[in-house]
């Protein structure tokens, strides 16, 4: 160790400060003994086309001719995440809810598409989840804080105050290189929460790894393409967002009730 160094480490004891080399951030995991693929599912432009959704979106509204949901239910959007909860009708019984999840968006497609997917349904609450693809796809946690409040401006003109539950990014053993910048964004979304009375920020992101301790090892909780989430990691979402779901759905003043 260098004159220097030995300076800055005396410095340091005096004044309680970690030793010098403890400030750096140790690199994520996966959990240990398990192979995911390495595809990331990235897409090929920071901001794809909307479009992309069209006949997914045409499929929803297809399916709501054949057997309307059920008025003023709880709305769940965003991204594969919850496209891939096959059982949260289930999960969230007998709580009404209806999911209509586009796989790969982020909060501007959720805005492209909001008066064929959102509005219609006049829901009484939306969990939405957003940011994930957001980020991998080249956006800042600035930028995706940016587009999450168009979102709610949107929300906010055609719904009023309903309310939002903002269900944040989840890290993921293919995509541990963008973790702390979506967990940036994440807690950019929290602090923004605190400023709306519509909006509130679940903190789901920590229940993705072991013991809670961000940026350490995640649970094996994923499915082989190492993204999206097994029937455990539903579970653990189950536990955390159910008990917003249940507040929602008792609530009497909503939908004009």
């Amino acid at each position: 160790m260098t004159p220097k160094h030995l300076a800055a480490a005396a410095v340091a004891a005096v004044i309680g400060l970690a030793p010098l080399g403890s400030m750096a951030q140790t690199e994520p995991r996966a959990a240990p003994g398990v192979t995911y693929s390495t595809n990331a599912g990235i897409a090929d432009q920071k901001r794809p086309d909307p479009h992309r959704f069209d006949k997914r979106v045409e499929a929803y509204l297809e399916a709501d001719k054949q057997q309307p949901p059920k008025p003023c239910s709880i709305l769940f959007i965003g991204s594969a995440s919850i496209v891939a909860w096959k059982t949260i009708a289930a999960d969230m019984a007998p709580d009404p809810v209806i999911a209509r999840g586009l796989g790969g968006s982020t909060a501007e497609d959720e805005i492209f598409f909001f008066d064929k997917i959102v509005a219609p349904y006049r829901p009484r609450a939306i969990f939405i989840y957003v940011g994930e693809n957001d980020i991998v796809n080249g956006l800042t946690p600035q930028e995706a804080l940016a587009d999450f409040k168009k979102f709610m401006d949107l929300k906010t003109k055609v719904l009023g105050a309903t309310p939002v539950y903002f269900i944040p990014a989840k890290a993921s053993p293919a995509r541990l290189k963008f973790a702390r910048d979506q967990q940036a964004a994440n807690e950019l979304v929290e602090a923004y929460a605190k400023s709306r009375k519509d909006l509130r920020y679940i903190d789901a992101a920590h229940d993705a790894w072991e013991g809670g301790k961000m940026f350490g090892t995640l649970k094996p909780v994923y499915v082989q393409d190492g993204i999206h989430m097994n029937a455990d990691g539903y579970a653990g979402w189950t536990r955390i967002i159910k008990p917003y779901v249940d507040k929602e759905a008792a609530r009497a003043n909503a939908c004009g009730g």
